[in-house]
């Protein structure tokens, strides 16, 4: 069976393809030269575009599907590992914005860094762009330095694998290796553990007592001693590229 030529790939995917650094592709992205998009539900929309940097009204319309995301809020993305944001760039016009509506009043979307994929036709100008020459889906698997090659989760993170062992987590544990899977995809993989128990609305104090039912949670979390967590995955290492320095 010839499984179909994807329409986008998850950016987390896109290291092992080219053998790039989540730094160097985080770069690309920040600095305009790749394009990342996520996928918007049925929204009321304002499209604007903008002219002598001014943003000048056009259409309020209906919208579903994928936006791009600016690379001013992918650098925030990479800070936090997700972000609400109002405002995209369209994907369909060149120089056209796409603003949540005020009226009827619209929710902020939650983009998370593992929600952003990258269009194929983005995909093949930017391997054009740079001469990058892709591995094949089979090296990739043989190759993979993904740091979260040994995490798995479903959707709403309450059953997850980590280095071969499985964990079935509530609502609350659930929220915060969410929050920690998000931050893996940062810059910065460590977070406070009172910011994740304020996010997951944890009535704990500390959150070795919202684990204290699991007793191998040192192998799904790893502490600094300085009240910091993080997700137990490799840390990536960064590196310095001077591979998009022709950049058109």
């Amino acid at each position: 069976m010839v499984f179909p030529a994807k329409k986008y790939d998850r950016l987390s995917s896109l290291g092992k393809r080219w053998t790039l650094s989540q730094e160097d592709i985080y770069y690309a992205v920040e600095n305009g030269m790749l394009r990342v998009c996520v996928y918007m539900p049925l929204r009321f929309v304002e499209r604007c575009a903008v002219r002598e940097h001014k943003i000048v009204f056009e259409s309020h319309e209906q919208k579903q599907g994928f936006i791009a995301v600016r690379p001013e809020d992918f650098f925030t993305l990479c800070s936090t590992g997700r972000a609400k944001l109002r405002i995209f760039n369209s994907i369909t016009v060149e120089g056209h914005i796409l603003r949540l509506a005020l009226e009827p009043p619209q929710p902020d979307i939650v983009v998370r860094i593992h929600d952003l994929v990258v269009l194929r036709e983005d995909r093949e100008k930017f391997e054009a762009q740079y001469e990058i020459i892709p591995l094949s889906d089979v090296d990739c698997d043989r190759g993979c330095d993904c740091p979260n090659a040994d995490f798995s989760y479903t959707g709403d993170y309450r059953h997850v694998t980590i280095n071969g062992e499985e964990f079935q987590l509530g609502a609350v544990q659930a929220m915060i290796v969410q929050q920690l899977h998000d931050a893996s995809a940062s810059m910065n993989p460590w977070v406070y553990g009172k910011t994740l128990l304020f996010i997951a609305n944890s009535r704990s104090m500390k959150l070795r007592e919202v684990f204290k039912s699991k007793n191998e949670w040192s192998k799904l979390i790893v502490s600094d001693g300085r009240g910091q967590y993080r997700l137990n995955v490799p840390i990536r290492k960064t590196s310095a590229s001077a591979q998009f320095a022709k950049a058109a």
